[in-house]
């Protein structure tokens, strides 16, 4: 099942680029459009949560509760 985050987007008057923020993890993207933007974000994520599972691979990990 897939997992959903929470990200939004903004236009950046100046370039007129939209920005992309994931806000559980703050990666970022950005697009020439908002479809452009999301599918960007959405690379940027899966991205980062490969490279976290690589760099976890071999190691004890806790859980905290926050």
């Amino acid at each position: 099942m897939p997992a959903r985050y929470r990200v939004y987007i903004e236009r950046d008057p100046q370039t007129g680029l939209y920005a992309a923020r994931c806000l559980e993890m703050s990666v970022f993207s950005q697009g020439r459009d908002k479809k452009e933007a999301l599918s960007n974000i959405r690379k940027a994520i899966r991205l980062h949560l490969e490279t976290l599972n690589n760099e976890a691979s071999g190691k004890k990990l806790v859980e905290v509760v926050v």
